[in-house]
């Protein structure tokens, strides 16, 4: 979710399940609710997109009232198309190649530093199963979650898979690196 339109229009998308209006701080709850994990912007972020989509006329503040002091928000009519056209457009982000440390120091590495490196894939492998696990206790949570979670379970099941294709090639690296230079018992 780091994409700049895909963050203005799920705020965009976020106001507009709020016809009555909603304020800065509950679109961050509100975001974090709907993606979980997924959802990483700080208030400054949310403020900044909001004064953005405002400007725009994608969104209007709503008349202030005597309950609070916040800015309540509400997508326009405008908003509203340009939400239906995002929606409804070709994906813009493409796969990413493989770009990692790892892969650089592999590039690089001398045989000699075989056991190092072995470690380094072992400290990686690490990471993406603490990944894993911090999915599964996302996707724990999301079952209790008291509104429709389709979309984060997606999500999170695509994360899944791409962690899980993280350790096979670990797994692979490591292999292929203990029959190159004969270390036995790596894999």
């Amino acid at each position: 979710m780091r994409h700049a339109h895909g963050i203005q229009h799920a705020v965009l998308g976020v106001v507009s399940r709020n016809p009555e209006g909603i304020h800065g701080y509950a679109v961050r709850r509100q975001g974090e609710r709907l993606l979980g994990h997924f959802w990483q912007l700080n208030f400054g972020e949310v403020y900044r997109i909001l004064d953005r989509l405002a400007a725009d006329g994608l969104i209007e503040q709503v008349a202030e009232g005597t309950e609070s002091a916040r800015k309540l928000y509400r997508i326009t009519a405008r908003g509203q198309h340009s939400l239906d056209d995002y929606v409804l457009s070709p994906q813009t982000d493409l796969p990413r190649p493989l770009r990692q440390e790892l892969a650089v120091k592999l590039l690089f590495a001398s045989p000699e530093h075989l056991p190092e490196l072995l470690r380094l894939v072992a400290r990686q492998r690490d990471s993406y199963m603490q990944e894993l696990h911090t999915l599964g206790s996302e996707r724990r949570r999301m079952r209790r979650a008291p509104f429709d979670a389709f979309v984060t379970h997606l999500l999170i099941d695509g994360a899944e898979l791409a962690a899980r294709a993280e350790l096979a090639w670990l797994d692979e690296v490591a292999k292929r690196l203990a029959e190159r230079y004969g270390v036995a018992g790596t894999a």
